[in-house]
């Protein structure tokens, strides 16, 4: 099958996404299909060496999302990607939680398709740690870009909003 779309990249979702990930607003440059109605022979009983060479004979499909990291450490897998021009996306440190998978593909997803060139490539997306800050913390950044102590800035700024200090 050829790309029916040039313009638009094709990735394909593994079994392991929910059902609705694939009805999420995507960005317009791409298309996000289920593994099963791309090609429902892949599904069963197909080791994912075999999934990766099935996407790529395909010749629309630019690259695979799958929340299985340990892929990466079976050399089947591997040896079969390196044969394609597939791009595989897994966000690696979400386990197989399915919606914050989705939600890290998401995030990273147009940067990953800016970055195929029609090579091999893994795209390993890891969550960031969550940085707890307070109200604080950002008044004293204030305070010292205006070269004035907190206590001055709350003080002006409560004022300005008709608060009691």
């Amino acid at each position: 099958m050829s790309r029916s779309d040039p313009t638009r990249l094709h990735f394909v979702l593994d079994q392991n996404f929910p059902w609705y990930a694939a009805s999420v607003e995507w960005p317009s440059s791409l298309k996000i299909s289920r593994l099963n109605d791309v090609d429902s022979t892949l599904t069963h009983d197909k080791e994912d060496w075999e999934v990766l060479l099935g996407l790529s004979s395909r010749g629309d499909v630019d690259g695979f999302i799958t929340n299985d990291a340990k892929m990466l450490m079976l050399p089947s897998e591997m040896v079969a990607l390196s044969r394609t021009r597939l791009a595989v996306v897994i966000p690696d440190d979400v386990g197989y939680a399915p919606i914050r998978a989705t939600g890290l593909v998401m995030v990273h997803i147009e940067e990953i398709s800016k970055s195929l060139d029609g090579r091999p490539q893994v795209f390993r997306l890891r969550a960031r740690q969550v940085k707890r800050e307070f109200p604080r913390d950002h008044l004293e950044r204030i305070a010292t870009q205006r070269k004035q102590r907190v206590s001055d800035v709350i003080h002006w700024e409560t004022q300005k909003m008709g608060l009691r200090p």
